[in-house]
């Protein structure tokens, strides 16, 4: 068993459609792949034609409500099931608040299930919270998607600082393997992205080159895989290639997480809840600053805020302020580029004072949000 986490703080750059493919094309090879869709906005369940989002998933397994087993999907495309995801995972860490052993829950799950696969693909939400703290401590590696864009280092070097710190409490030695998404062969921006990439942090670069190509968003929209909707595209040859690569990878030596080879696990269960938190703790408050959005055009009775920074509940650890007609969204937030929407008096739209705009999943527009480094 291989366990792949698809990670990246970035929202925007490919991580639900790569898991998504992938897990169809190591399908199509003959291997057994479980997908966990480990992201409340539930996207790479959608994507694989699971609409249902009352459907139980890893909330219900942690909180007792359901066994792993229960909530597993079986053949939703060939070869490929799946553990779906619904809105309440969003509420995962209020739940679990300081229970011991808590950034162990997935790992302890798939120990125990999940050895009947051949792949674990694992598709994390855009924050580096609990969730992702979780899908870290089970992989045996991790996968980037890097859109080529002025925030790529940015992103990839706050995933890496997780991974040190993995490294530093557990001894986990974690690759990170950065796969270049929705990439363009005719502009020379999209290499330099990956030379300063391959130049400045430690970590692999696929061979694999996902080509920007409209078929994606065309086979999100209906709920299809390419090799389903588009087998001859671009982007499914190259989610091939990758597939390919993906097994030669996990043919080679998996990383050993600690307690393997250096601690037995009475040791483990003494040590693990004081390191856990102090990790989770140190990684949710580094570099986190303050947030103001002030929206001067907007006459609504009831204006809520979503996205990557509050794993996409409305006004999740978000203060508002109204004053003098005008609205003001107050909330912390570590550097980066986030997308999020707006729900004004019960209606969902993208901010319309931010000209920012990119593209959903869904076919529709999130507004973009830069929080810059301070010095």
């Amino acid at each position: 068993m291989h366990i792949t986490a698809i990670a990246n703080q970035k929202g925007g750059c490919g991580k639900t459609t790569t898991t998504i493919n992938l897990a169809a094309e190591l399908g199509r090879r003959d291997r057994s792949v479980l997908v966990i869709d480990l992201d409340p906005q539930g996207h790479a369940s959608l994507g694989m034609g699971v609409g249902d989002r009352d459907l139980p998933g890893l909330y219900e397994v942690f909180s007792d409500e359901a066994g792993f087993h229960d909530v597993v999907l079986h053949g939703v495309c060939e070869k490929v099931d799946l553990v779906p995801a619904n809105i309440s995972l969003a509420m995962l860490e209020s739940l679990l608040g300081d229970e011991q052993g808590r950034e162990r829950l997935l790992l302890e799950q798939l120990e125990r299930f999940a050895c009947l696969y051949d792949n674990v693909l694992i598709d994390c939400p855009p924050s580096l919270g609990l969730l992702s703290i979780n899908a870290l401590r089970a992989a045996d590696e991790v996968l980037v998607p890097v859109e080529a864009s002025c925030f790529a280092l940015d992103g990839v070097r706050q995933l890496l600082d997780i991974v040190a710190l993995l490294r530093n409490k557990y001894g986990m030695e974690l690759p990170v393997r950065i796969l270049p998404t929705m990439f363009d062969t005719h502009t020379r921006f999209a290499q330099t992205v990956l030379n300063q990439i391959r130049e400045q942090l430690p970590v692999t670069i696929s061979h694999a080159r996902i080509r920007h190509t409209v078929r994606v968003r065309e086979a999100a929209w209906f709920g299809k895989t390419l090799a389903e909707y588009a087998p001859d595209s671009t982007a499914a040859a190259d989610y091939r290639s990758l597939a390919a690569e993906l097994i030669e990878a996990s043919g080679r030596a998996r990383a050993t997480h600690v307690g393997a080879t250096t601690r037995d696990e009475t040791e483990l269960a003494r040590t693990d809840t004081t390191e856990d938190n102090a990790m989770t703790q140190q990684a949710e408050q580094a570099r986190r600053q303050m947030v103001v959005l002030t929206f001067d055009e907007i006459d609504c009775q009831r204006l809520q805020i979503a996205g990557d920074f509050n794993d996409w509940v409305p006004d999740r650890n978000i203060e508002t302020r109204h004053i003098n007609g005008h609205w003001q969204k107050v909330f912390t937030a570590e550097p980066g580029v986030y997308e999020y929407r707006l729900l004004i008096d019960g209606e969902w739209q993208p901010d319309p004072t931010n000209p920012a705009e990119i593209p959903n999943e869904l076919g529709g527009v999130n507004s973009l949000l830069q929080v810059p480094v301070q010095h």
